[in-house]
């Protein structure tokens, strides 16, 4: 079995995570061989990939991450409002790293196999969810890098290497804080619902909260006056402290700016604390996420009678032929009842979103 860079690199800190309790040599053990299945997983964005068979498909969609992230590269170029482009930039790096969680990591996240699995050999709990947390966050951080790869490389040459560090301690905080608070949303659900009632419910956050984040970036264009584009004024508002990307932006100004406004200082704290404060939450409550997951294999028992509903009468209206109705109810159904499709199909359409209004917008400038 391959022996992963990323894994040799983890050695160096082994006594660190032997120190938490942690049997290392297991957890790497079981990191090997998540990371060598995750060879053969296709992710979201390499889904209509005609060649997605051929090779690591993992490699394949950081390179399409690393072309994307030339988006990023013009809010590193200019310093003339570092708290303006970098929570631009954290808007819609928070966007797409959430999105691609949720999208693609989400089985991993809420996976049951692990548990009934290892768990039934002489590996503790405590080991097994670090194997978990970790397998997830060396993917968050290969995406994450592949993605604002580009960006860094600017903002070394451009703006020096104290922008460059204060950047790259960001993403990692960032990092954290989309894991953490995803895994404690589903800790909440979890705690609340269980068994079929409990997927859809998770099936539909994980729907809304894209749409959520894909609107909430756009916000941030409004939290300035664009009187002057040279000139970009920050209007203070109680609201832009419940966004994340405007706490990443913080540490920018106050650092290489020394702006040492109050809004300024409360943002670049609430960048560093708040992050390590969900990890740590995360960690003391995974035991708690671990047990609630059973719920996942419950189900209520009772099933419905079948009855013609408004599918029905609309097929019967809409379609001439038996079979016409048939494929209609069943399409139906399937846009209506199946979790996965729904997932993975409504995401792909909200990412159109951006799209749209760009497009938009160009028009009518024209």
């Amino acid at each position: 079995m391959k022996d992963f860079k990323v894994l040799k690199f983890m050695d160096r800190f082994k006594g660190l995570f032997k120190s938490f309790g942690i049997d290392y040599d297991t957890m790497r053990k079981i990191l090997q061989v998540k990371l060598t299945l995750d060879g053969r997983r296709v992710p979201t964005v390499m889904n209509n990939n005609s060649y997605k068979n051929e090779g690591n498909s993992i490699k394949k969609s950081l390179g399409f991450y690393i072309l994307l992230g030339l988006v990023l590269v013009p809010f590193v170029i200019s310093n003339q409002n570092y708290l303006f482009q970098m929570s631009f930039l954290f808007g819609i790096l928070m966007f797409m790293m959430m999105t691609i969680l949720i999208s693609d990591f989400s089985s991993v996240l809420l996976d049951l196999r692990d548990k009934d699995i290892i768990l039934s050999k002489p590996v503790d709990g405590k080991t097994l969810s670090a194997a978990k947390t970790i397998h997830i966050m060396i993917y968050m951080f290969f995406i994450t890098f592949s993605f604002t790869g580009p960006s860094l490389a600017v903002s070394l040459y451009r703006n020096g290497f104290l922008f460059f560090i204060i950047f790259l301690l960001s993403i990692i905080l960032m990092d954290l804080l989309i894991v953490a608070l995803t895994a404690l949303l589903y800790l909440l659900i979890l705690k609340f619902f269980d068994g079929e009632k409990l997927k859809d419910i998770i099936n539909y956050v994980q729907i809304i909260l894209t749409i959520a984040l894909s609107v909430g970036y756009q916000l941030i264009g409004r939290l300035f006056d664009f009187s002057n584009i040279m000139n970009i004024d920050f209007v203070p508002k109680w609201w832009q402290y419940l966004l994340p990307s405007m706490w990443f932006g913080g540490p920018f100004e106050l650092i290489l700016k020394r702006n040492y406004d109050p809004h300024i200082i409360f943002f670049s704290v609430l960048a560093v604390i708040v992050p390590i404060l969900a990890i740590i939450i995360y960690v003391k409550l995974t035991p708690t996420f671990e047990d609630n997951l059973q719920k996942l294999n419950s189900s209520s028992g009772i099933v419905k009678a079948k009855n013609k509903g408004f599918n029905y009468h609309l097929s019967q209206l809409a379609c001439r032929t038996k079979e016409e109705k048939t494929f209609f109810r069943f399409a139906t159904n399937m846009m209506k009842k199946e979790r996965d499709f729904k997932l993975r199909v409504y995401v792909y359409d909200i990412l159109k979103v951006p799209q749209i209004l760009i497009e938009n917008s160009s028009r009518r400038n024209i």
